[in-house]
């Protein structure tokens, strides 16, 4: 996560995306669809966050940006590959083992994108405030509900999954990936230790100091963007994406950096819609999302980098997946380099 620019946002950004970002997304021809079994959701946890239903998505105070409904393109998948032979015999795999031959199809090809909807997720979550220990209550009661989600999609595609480590933190320390807190970056993922690291109070700051209690949304997609980047880990799209370009230029790098933040951003979407009567995240929650995220987009966040997505490519891939909650929608890998700029 990377702070907000001190720029004001005009939020004619959605009209903006709905001209400019006009995603057709490839869903993968694998196995599966809408009709998939619903993930394990058992509705045992603390007290629900709110009790008012949500506001329609549909026609509420959010004006999403105009998508085409993605085509369904039959990629196939590769013969002879550990992962179909292992889906041929029902086994399960570990889609974080591969060869380099082996980097593109995972990323294009990936067998999460055949798992379908993310049918709605039971949780449960305590109020969150700007203490630190609501804080903390909140983002494990989400984490725990986030390792139920994409435990039951992991399932479906036949592949293993273990959940990430939770490492909330009040006070500076160091892990494997060096400091924390790190420069502009309340909120990390960690892959040498499948860890989620998030600092209780900077992650307040850095979202522009907004109430949690008037609206725990945008922590929710802070949260859930980073357990993104641990599905992806988890899937071997980590791996892959690094392996094509760990020998190739800074751009190189940056443009794959890009895909992988926005699918993150898509993956955070589609969780958050499968959560949404439970947590209440109704239509003005979800603008404020939009409103955060464009803001945090390299062009909008003066920090210089070019590795995350403008700020209009940022507040449309989480909406992707919010609009769609499917999982094969979020393949930012086969879509045009204009859509992930």
């Amino acid at each position: 996560m990377r702070s907000r620019g001190s720029s004001p946002l005009v939020f004619g950004v959605l009209g903006l995306l709905a001209t400019a970002f006009t995603a057709v997304v490839v869903v993968a021809g694998l196995a599966g669809g809408d009709d998939v079994e619903a993930p394990a959701t058992p509705g045992s946890g603390p007290v629900a966050t709110e009790s008012p239903a949500p506001e329609p998505i549909e026609g509420a105070e959010v004006a999403p940006p105009s998508f085409r409904p993605p085509q369904r393109l039959n990629l196939g998948s590769a013969p002879g590959s550990r992962v179909a032979l292992a889906a041929a015999r029902r086994q399960v795999v570990d889609l974080r083992t591969m060869r380099r031959a082996d980097t593109a199809a995972r990323l294009k090809r990936n067998p999460l994108y055949g798992t379908g909807v993310m049918l709605p997720t039971t949780c449960r979550a305590p109020r969150p405030s700007t203490r630190s220990q609501d804080m903390l209550a909140y983002l494990n009661a989400v984490s725990s509900c986030l390792d139920r989600a994409w435990a039951g999609k992991f399932s479906q595609a036949g592949a293993v999954f273990q959940a990430p480590r939770r490492v909330y933190w009040s006070r500076p320390g160091r892990g494997p990936c060096g400091t924390y807190p790190a420069q502009n970056a309340a909120a990390y993922y960690c892959p040498a230790n499948r860890g989620m690291y998030i600092g209780l109070d900077h992650v307040i700051e850095q979202t522009g100091g907004r109430n949690p209690a008037g609206n725990h949304v945008p922590y929710l997609t802070v949260l859930a963007h980073e357990y993104g980047h641990h599905v992806q880990s988890m899937a071997g799209i980590g791996g892959a994406w690094w392996w094509e370009v760990s020998d190739r230029s800074k751009a190189a790098q940056n443009a794959y950096s890009r895909r992988s933040e926005l699918q993150a951003q898509c993956l955070a979407g589609v969780f958050a819609r499968s959560v949404r009567t439970p947590l209440a995240i109704t239509g003005s929650r979800w603008q404020e999302v939009l409103e955060s995220e464009y803001g945090r987009g390299d062009d909008q966040n003066g920090a210089g980098l070019r590795d995350h997505g403008s700020g209009e490519h940022f507040a449309a891939w989480i909406h992707q997946g919010w609009r769609y909650a499917k999982v094969g929608y979020c393949n930012t890998w086969v879509v045009p380099s204009s859509q992930v700029s």
